[in-house]
């Protein structure tokens, strides 16, 4: 009902603007942005650049201009430092690997940043990081409405229907959603998307993951059913106005992750209560030389990123991939 509801949001903003109602949100901007006719492989290459657009910042055109930081570095968010490099090279014990409680793991495993500026998930299709990033991709090809996805050049949603699941050990707070939303909307605005699908994006995003104890809804795919849909559990984050904390476990609120390596995560402590104590630097896992995130920001000079100094502690744009929609995604992400 939920996903009907965004569905009929999107329908409405197209009548006020170039879109036809008739026409998805994928469909319509896949020929603009892509150059191309509408086909699997393009709206997988819409999808494609909607997402290392908000890992990487603006890294490829067409842009019409609107800047867009990404989520690969530490950045000031309504008076907060916020820093979600860490879920995605092992920073925190953050992952759901299906067991009790989170993990630790690195996302960037496979090409890091440079396969992302290549416009490719990843170098091999085995890794981490191809998993997170092509399910990413079908996630959002669901979301936008992309008419030719199912087959193999880009197959349906392939993830986990509970974003909560996918979540859960991150207990990430409403500085951290509200960034990683943010730079969603931001960079489907910087690709030309018109305000009414800006709008859709926003609330979409929003009404369905972003608020406490969120009623058990069918999102993405519909067919599994009222899935928790809630990302922000932390005790900041606001209770949405249906609240059902009942149906979540120790009624909707996380525990924060233990911090793995301390260097990774850096200054910038998550703000939703007391910061985890330090595990030994030794039990992070490794990272390739394309992925590395350090204290002195040691990364393969491909990346071509753009660096941001906070305290004169320095991360490079090496990112990988969120979240949905999401940042810090279980080993079966999305």
């Amino acid at each position: 009902m939920l996903f009907q509801s965004l569905l009929l949001l999107t329908s409405a903003g197209a009548a006020l603007a170039l879109r036809p109602s008739n026409i998805s949100i994928c469909d319509y901007y896949t020929p603009m942005v892509t150059g191309k006719d509408n086909s699997a492989d393009s709206q997988y290459e819409l999808m494609l650049k909607v997402t290392h657009t908000f890992i990487l910042g603006n890294y490829t055109t067409p842009n019409v201009g609107v800047a867009v930081q990404g989520i690969a570095g530490v950045f000031p968010y309504k008076g907060h430092d916020v820093n979600l490099l860490p879920y995605f090279v092992g920073g925190y014990a953050s992952t759901n690997t299906g067991g009790s409680e989170g993990k630790a793991v690195n996302f960037l495993d496979d090409g890091g940043a440079g396969a992302l500026l290549a416009n490719i998930p990843s170098n091999g299709t085995q890794s981490n990081q191809y998993k997170l990033l092509t399910h990413v991709y079908q996630y959002f090809g669901e979301f936008f409405g992309c008419s030719l996805q199912g087959v193999d050049a880009f197959p349906k949603y392939q993830g986990e229907a509970s974003m909560y699941e996918v979540h859960k050990f991150m207990d990430p707070d409403v500085f951290e959603t509200g960034w990683f939303n943010l730079q969603i909307v931001l960079a489907v605005q910087s690709l030309g998307f018109e305000d009414p699908d800006v709008t859709f994006t926003r609330e979409g995003l929003d009404k369905t993951f972003t608020a406490r104890c969120i009623p058990p809804a069918a999102v993405i795919p519909a067919s599994a059913g009222p899935q928790l849909q809630s990302i922000c559990i932390a005790p900041d984050c606001s209770l949405d106005p249906q609240a059902n904390c009942s149906a979540y476990p120790n009624d909707g609120y996380g525990a924060q992750p233990a911090v793995v390596n301390d260097t990774i995560v850096g200054p910038a402590v998550k703000v939703n209560g007391t910061a985890a104590p330090a595990t030994s630097l030794d039990s992070s896992p490794s990272m390739s030389s394309s992925s590395t995130a350090t204290g002195s920001a040691t990364v393969a000079s491909t990346t071509g990123g753009a660096g941001h100094t906070y305290m004169g502690w320095t991360t490079l744009k090496t990112i990988g991939f969120v979240s949905l929609v999401g940042a810090g995604m279980s080993v079966f992400p999305f």
